[in-house]
């Protein structure tokens, strides 16, 4: 199966690489990708605010923790922690058997990975990383749920029990012909 991303996830990716761009740091890293994410108003954005993290904020902290660079980088290499989190997002949407990378499967990647400079950010900001990730993992089984209701509501009943055999039933009332 061929995984995707979503436009909006194509555009947190591209606008991470202006992040990294404007600050001139040489590699797209995952604090880049936060940067976009806070920029941009979504519902990742929203439960950040409630934890009082915001684009500016984060971004003071990015710019406090790790510097500004000297000269701008015009290459966009994505750090192995980034690779990880996308491969991860990749590989959890495949096995969710969605078709297409969302922003909470990616922040969720985030989430997991367990390190970097966006989590050592939160972390500073005082977000407690535990309980936001059982939050957004809330959101993304009820997204899962919801996806196979939609399954179930378009196709009708369990194929399995609608057009498949009761063998049970058919064994009590001794409707089954043995196979010799």
């Amino acid at each position: 199966m061929f995984i995707k991303f979503s436009e909006e996830v194509q555009h947190l990716l591209k606008n991470a690489k202006i992040e990294m761009q404007e600050l001139c740091h040489p590699f797209v890293g995952s604090e880049h990708l936060l940067l976009s994410i806070l920029k941009h108003n979504n519902h990742v954005s929203k439960i950040l605010e409630e934890y009082h993290v915001n684009y500016s904020v984060f971004k003071k902290k990015t710019i406090k923790s790790i510097g500004i660079g000297n000269n701008k980088n015009n290459c966009f290499i994505y750090t192995p922690l980034l690779k990880r989190i996308i491969e991860e997002a990749m590989l959890d949407t495949k096995e969710s058997n969605n078709k297409e990378v969302n922003l909470n499967t990616l922040f969720l990647a985030i989430l997991n990975e367990g390190e970097g400079v966006a989590i050592r950010i939160l972390a500073s900001l005082n977000v407690d990383i535990d309980k936001l990730y059982d939050e957004f993992s809330k959101k993304e089984i009820k997204n899962i749920e919801g996806i196979k209701l939609d399954c179930l509501e378009k196709n009708g009943p369990n194929k399995i029990e609608e057009d498949g055999t009761n063998i049970t039933k058919e064994n009590k009332h001794n409707t089954i012909e043995e196979k010799k």
